[in-house]
């Protein structure tokens, strides 16, 4: 059996054999830093307030309603018991950028998407997934059956990444992904977002019309967020046959100014549509990743 290393590093998980390892060992670094599930009272839907009984959990007490009434209120939400998450994951050809022998941003989407789902599955939820392919072949239903965790990597592993940009076909995807969910679910999109703005703002709007609860994680390679070149580079496009040189000490500013303003426009689209956005570079430790987006994320739900 392959040895664990205790660090999740990306550099270190590329080193492992197979995405079941690998998400084996971001889970038990989960585990070891929360000690119950973090989708553990999470709803889709809020219902109502009912008052406080002693022994009821803390967590779930309306401050807001407190701090007007004096009085302890907790709310209650829609299927409560009962949670679907559906992990979308984007295949396009960009998604295949790596540097510095690491986990491709891919890869890294990989291993988020099979953490995700095993936390789901081990809560006793319903879990499914589908990769961003048209039409929409690689389809997994949620379920919360034994078997859902392998029928996931094996979704994840056997896709065949994409050669072409995903340009307006992803909001095509996500309205089929749309139309084929019947229950309101938490949908987690996994993407470096390198798309038509307008066609993914169409395809998240569906999602949230029909009351989805919808968070973007935004995968980017480190070289993609702080151009680490000098000199005089050559550039080719992962999708498509452009070559271009460059030289880096030149555009690296500008390019610099650009890539900041591109997460921080879509994050703000994001947040105005009423989706969640969580940038994450692909050479962060999974583990601190995860922890510190349901931290913030359960922050956001208490406010």
């Amino acid at each position: 059996m392959t040895s664990l290393p205790k660090s999740l590093d990306p550099k270190t998980l590329a080193t492992l054999e197979g995405l079941q390892v690998r998400s084996r060992q971001i889970v038990e670094g989960l585990l070891a830093g929360t000690h119950r599930s973090p989708f553990r009272g999470v709803s889709v839907e809020f219902a109502e307030h009912r008052e406080y009984v002693q022994g009821d959990d803390l967590r779930h007490v309306d401050w807001n309603v407190y701090a007007r009434t004096d009085k302890l209120y907790l709310k209650q939400f829609v299927d409560e018991t009962n949670l679907h998450c559906v992990l979308l994951v984007d295949s396009s050809a960009s998604m295949q950028f790596a540097t510095e022998q690491s986990l491709s941003k891919y890869e890294y989407a990989q291993c988020l998407a099979a953490a995700l789902g095993w936390l789901v599955l081990r809560n006793g939820d319903a879990v499914g997934a589908a990769v961003s392919e048209l039409p929409l072949k690689q389809w997994l239903p949620s379920a919360s059956h034994s078997e859902q965790f392998q029928r996931l990597i094996d979704l994840l592993t056997k896709v065949e990444l994409q050669t072409q940009s995903p340009s307006k076909s992803f909001s095509d995807f996500l309205t089929q992904v749309a139309v084929q969910l019947s229950q309101k679910s938490i949908v987690f999109i996994l993407s470096d977002f390198f798309m038509d703005s307008e066609a993914l703002t169409r395809g998240v709007e569906r999602l949230k019309v029909k009351g989805h609860d919808v968070t973007l994680f935004h995968v980017l390679d480190r070289g993609e967020l702080k151009f680490p070149f000098q000199g005089d580079v050559e550039l080719n496009s992962l999708e498509g046959q452009q070559t271009v040189q460059v030289d880096a000490d030149l555009i690296g500013g500008r390019y610099q100014e650009l890539i900041e303003q591109f997460c921080q426009n879509l994050e703000a689209t994001v947040r105005n549509l009423g989706a969640d956005y969580e940038l994450l570079a692909s050479d962060v430790n999974l583990q601190m990743a995860l922890l510190t987006y349901f931290q913030r994320s359960a922050s956001r739900r208490s406010v």
